[in-house]
């Protein structure tokens, strides 16, 4: 009885520990994300409004089996922008093709020379994989002003845990 209690406390020991210390796996961030923008912009004056963000992502243009292959979802925020200076923040919530969820936050920190959105993103949590996972990069999201179609070219790194 003595060698099946110790035989069965380390199994439970070697199972739990080799759950605590599952390897994370990193990813290369590198993507275009693309969709439709429903932004709603508040003139205050020339070179100076706020934008209520929204935007709806219906695909992503990553290598294949990266997590975020085949994932939609929405981003939403809000900026100001005055003359040249740009702030704002907002999240992002991601449907993936394995069933989690991922989230997303993200800083707005300029307009580029081709009037794209600049700024910095950053894993914020979710579930599965997603919940514990780390990392972040940097973005350039244009709108075409006509169709209201985006593409944010997406760079950096995350893992999941």
């Amino acid at each position: 009885m003595h060698n099946f209690l110790t035989a069965t406390a380390i199994t439970a020991l070697t199972v739990g520990l080799s759950s605590t210390f599952a390897m994370a796996e990193s990813y290369d961030a590198a993507g275009k994300g693309s969709g439709v923008s429903s932004n709603q912009v508040f003139s205050i004056s020339d070179g100076h409004a706020v934008i209520k963000s929204q935007t709806d992502y219906d695909s992503f243009e990553v290598s294949a089996g990266h997590p975020l292959e085949g994932a939609t979802g929405s981003c939403f925020g809000s900026m100001l922008i005055n003359g040249a200076e740009v702030s704002g923040a907002g999240n992002c919530v991601f449907d993936t093709t394995s069933g989690d969820k991922a989230v997303m936050s993200w800083t707005a920190t300029g307009i580029g020379s081709d009037g794209a959105l600049t700024g910095d993103w950053s894993v914020s949590g979710g579930t599965g994989g997603w919940a514990s996972a780390t990392g972040g990069g940097t973005f350039s999201s244009f709108t075409d002003p006509d169709t209201q179609k985006f593409v944010n070219t997406i760079s950096g790194s995350f893992e999941l845990n």
